[in-house]
């Protein structure tokens, strides 16, 4: 499903990413580790296309990331995100903000998707009215919406407390079973990141397996 070789990525003369190697099979679910300033985040945007690296190659869906011609597109299509900062526009509601981006044939199946999440009555709420953990299931159901073959979340519990931390990371891992969707999570949360099927960890650039 995703496999990167030999990626190094510099900003200026700083390394963030030394020669690394790493691979996700499809449907699998997985945790980066990692201090901040480690390399995770570096490394997931290049994984989501959002950032060329400076060496090395990546191949999404079988696809080489540098010969894709339609990157918005291929996104789309393929691709879920969250963020830590779930970038919701406090002036569209939570059925709005999750519709936006979306194609027409998807909207049939956002109520259920709400529903699935625990989220369906919050429908016309706006973000500002709703809790920190429910803002940031509505940023997983905006993520879903399209429904993408693989979603990259960066830090996506990190302004939660330690209980909607665990109820976002088990709806994360729910849905990704139930979809067959693949998941590249980063996060400094050990304790989250061993609801995944495989742990790496970064280290100033490098990866390896979790221990």
């Amino acid at each position: 499903m995703i496999k990167a070789k030999a990626l190094t990525h510099r900003f200026g003369n700083d390394e963030v990413l030394h020669c690394v190697d790493f691979s996700v099979a499809e449907g699998e679910f997985v945790a980066i580790v990692g201090e901040s300033g480690s390399g995770k985040t570096t490394l997931l945007s290049i994984l989501s296309t959002l950032l060329t690296p400076t060496e090395g190659s990546v191949k999404i869906i079988g696809d080489d990331t540098q010969n894709i011609k339609k990157i918005d597109d291929f996104r789309r299509k393929n691709v879920g995100f969250i963020f830590q900062f779930h970038y919701l526009i406090n002036y569209l509601t939570v059925y709005e903000n999750i519709t936006l981006a979306i194609d027409k044939e998807h909207k049939t199946g956002i109520e259920s998707l709400l529903e699935e999440l625990g989220i369906k009555e919050l429908h016309d709420r706006y973000p500002y009215e709703i809790s920190g953990g429910q803002r940031q299931r509505v940023a997983i159901a905006r993520a879903l919406a399209n429904r993408p073959k693989i979603i990259f979340a960066d830090e996506p519990t990190g302004n939660l407390d330690s209980k909607n931390s665990q109820i976002v990371f088990n709806i994360l891992k729910k849905m990704a079973k139930k979809n067959n969707i693949t998941v590249v999570v980063a996060t400094h949360d050990l304790q989250q990141a061993k609801n995944a099927d495989t742990i790496y960890e970064m280290n100033d650039g490098h990866i390896s397996n979790y221990n």
